[in-house]
Formats: structure tokens, C-alpha cells, sequence
């Protein structure tokens, strides 16, 4: 409305300062016609800067600067999100310009190109500092998703029988991770489930690739610890149990995106259970409406307690690095992130349909976890 009012207000002035001009013209006034001339730029350069006033688009709009960042993979569909990049061109002058990285891999080495870091785990984090100790630098964790349990009606039915899943409110939650893992040394036969044979199992991404896979593997350190947190020399003695273990499960997938995809589309008789991240749920939902009956009617989401989160903190590099950091908590940004993709970034997200499968309104408290070089010591054995 301000605009349009400006607008006529221009219109207005400049028709005005132009029939006078000729007016003077015709009747040879010229001291006044230069007067007039006068008065006319200064006229000009006062609706200028009343239209920029009264536009904040053109008064704030900004040079386009790309922002080099290196990013947790599980974050690609965001970023190439046109919404996502639609905010950041418009309100904050910024186009990223990224490059992938898995699990644990971190930058090393000359970092002049790159303006950020956003990985996908609290590990990754730490692992840039003791690789990186003298560097200063801004960070936060501007994201986080709950390591899940994936699997279907029928199945988490038989094991709310077992005790071994417990439903609370809609929510489907594991209250004790050793005793739903000692589910491994029986057979689905004996959970007496159609279609369902062999030896039970929970199938993850490659811990070396892939943040969820990673996540599943330091939950079943601590549970194989004898439920304490194992450091360098405790993870020495129960590594052999869990190398036997990711060997058991056969040829892990390298990214849970792909392994999920596989669960939703070959089903429960071949992928009965899998982990990965609560997000990826939300995201395959809206990227794919054809299978959203079928994920609100037969998919269960299972939540360990207490919780296993999967953090993506963002540490800035330079000054555009920090101006991306700050563009990542607008609030448009992080409504989007969670509604289109699953990130949380509050105590409080509305999973709206989703309910119905488990999806809870609040994040719950964090358990913590090994420490990243126990965590790299793990992968390293690999």
C-alpha cells in the first residue's frame, strides 16, 4: 500500500515539475526555468529516498555473496531446497555454494576456500577441534533428529506384547536398548509374525559414511559397556563384539537415505527394522505423496529413551560464514526445515499427520554418548 502511494506520489510530482517546465518555456522565463530545474532534482532525489523508505526490499537489497561451506550429506535435500534458497537470496544476500562430507570426515589441512563447516554429529565437531586447536571460530547447533528405530504395525504390535517396546501417548518408545538388542539372538519365527523368517535384526547405514549408522553403533557400545559410556581403553575390550556384529548384519547400505528408501518400497518381509533419523521420515513423506497412506497406516517410529540425537551444529569460518550461521536461525528457515525435512531446532514441532506413527510434539532429553575419538577408533577398526 506504502508503495503504491509513493508510486502516484512520484508520478504526480514528476507530470507537475514537467507541464511548469513547459509552461515557463513557452513564455521565456528562463531564471525561473533554471529555478524550476532545480527544485525539479531536488524533488527527484527526495522520492528516492521516500521510496526506499517505504520499501525495505530495494532500501536492504544486497550484493548476492556465495558462502563455500562443507556439509553432513543428510542435509543435500535442503540445500537444494528452492524455498530454502529463496530466503537466503532475498533476506540475507547469501547463495551456498557446498560440498559433501560423510560421517566423520572432517576439513583438514588449508581451509582459505572454506567459509563453514555444518556436519551432521556433535563427533564431527569435536574432531575439527583437536584437528584444528588453535583456530577461532563461531559456532552452533542450529539442528538435531533423534536416532529411531523404523519397522511396520505388525511387527511393533508383537513387541509391545513382548514388553519390549512400550506404546506412551502415541509415542512408540524403547525403555531399556539392552533388552530390545538381545531381540538379536532370537528368530522372527518366534515372534510368531506372517512372512517373517530367519534371525532378527536391525539393519544400519555404514557407520564409516553415515551419521545414523554411526549413532546405532555408539548406542551399542554403551549398552555392550554394561550401560556406562566406554572411553579408549574400555572400547578396546568389547571393540571384537562389535566389529562381529556389523559384520552379521552383512553389506550395510552407505547412507540411510538409500537404506530407507529400500524399507519403504521392498517392505517388511525384507527390511522388518532398520535405524536411521526421525527426519527422514518427515522429508521421504513430502517428497513422495504416493506413499504417504501407506507410511501414516502401516510405518512405526520408535524412540530410544532416553534419547540419541543426531546434532548439526554450524561453526563459521570466516564473516560470511557467520552471516550464514545467523541467516540459519530465522525463523522461516527453521519452520521450513522442520516441516519440509524433519530437523528440529526447538522443544516444540507439530508433526501433524505424522502422529498417527509415532512422531512426538517435544524433543525429549538426550542420553550422551562416546566420545569422538572412541567413536573413531570404532570406525578406524572398520
Amino acid at each position: 500500500m506504502k508503495t503504491e502511494r509513493g508510486l502516484s506520489m512520484s508520478i504526480f510530482v514528476v507530470v507537475l515539475c514537467a507541464a511548469l517546465l513547459i509552461i515557463v518555456s513557452a513564455i521565456h522565463q528562463w531564471k525561473l526555468m533554471i529555478l524550476l530545474v532545480v527544485l525539479f532534482a531536488a524533488s527527484a532525489g527526495v522520492l528516492v529516498w521516500y521510496t526506499a523508505k517505504i520499501n525495505p526490499d530495494i532500501a536492504d537489497r544486497k550484493e548476492i555473496e556465495s558462502v563455500h561451506i562443507v556439509f553432513g550429506i543428510e542435509k543435500k535435500a535442503l540445500l537444494k531446497d528452492l524455498e530454502f534458497q529463496e530466503i537466503l537470496r532475498k533476506k540475507y544476500g547469501l547463495v551456498i555454494k557446498g560440498t559433501k562430507t560423510d560421517a566423520l570426515a572432517v576439513p583438514e589441512g588449508d581451509l582459505q576456500s572454506i567459509d563453514g563447516f555444518w556436519p551432521s554429529s556433535a563427533w564431527a565437531e569435536a574432531l575439527f577441534k583437536l584437528i584444528h586447536p588453535e583456530l577461532l571460530y563461531k559456532t552452533h547447533t542450529v539442528f538435531n533428529t533423534s536416532l529411531v528405530i523404523f519397522s511396520w504395525a505388525e511387527v511393533v504390535e508383537e513387541l509391545i506384547k513382548q514388553g519390549v517396546i512400550e506404546k506412551k501417548n502415541r509415542q512408540y518408545v524403547i525403555p531399556d536398548m539392552k533388552k530390545f538388542l538381545s531381540l538379536e539372538e532370537q528368530t522372527y519365527q518366534s515372534l510368531r509374525i506372517p512372512r517373517l523368517q530367519g534371525p532378527i535384526s536391525v539393519q544400519s547405514a555404514d557407520p564409516r559414511q553415515d551419521t545414523s549408522g554411526l549413532l546405532f553403533i555408539g548406542a551399542r557400545a554403551v549398552v555392550l559397556n554394561r550401560g556406562n559410556i566406554p572411553d579408549e581403553k574400555e572400547i578396546a575390550r568389547i571393540l571384537p563384539e562389535i566389529l562381529k556384529i556389523c559384520k552379521g548384519m552383512g553389506k550395510a547400505e552407505s547412507s540411510a537415505d538409500i537404506l530407507f528408501d529400500r524399507y519403504i518400497k521392498q517392505g517388511q518381509s525384507r527390511y522388518p527394522m532398520i535405524s536411521g533419523c526421525e527426519n527422514q521420515v518427515i522429508e521421504y513423506y513430502n517428497i513422495f505423496p504416493r506413499y504417504q497412506e501407506m507410511i501414516r497406516t502401516q510405518i512405526r517410529v520408535i524412540f530410544p529413551e532416553p534419547a540419541v540425537l543426531s546434532e548439526h551444529p554450524f561453526i563459521a569460518l570466516t564473516k560470511k560464514g557467520e552471516l550464514l550461521l545467523t541467516a540459519l536461525q530465522d525463523p522461516d528457515i527453521k519452520l521450513l526445515a522442520w516441516k519440509k525435512f524433519g530437523f528440529r531446532s526447538g522443544a516444540e514441532n507439530d508433526p501433524g499427520d505424522l502422529k498417527a506413527i509415532g512422531l512426538p510434539e517435544h524433543a525429549e532429553p538426550a542420553t550422551s554418548m562416546p566420545s569422538a575419538e572412541v567413536m573413531k577408533k570404532i570406525v578406524e577398526a572398520m
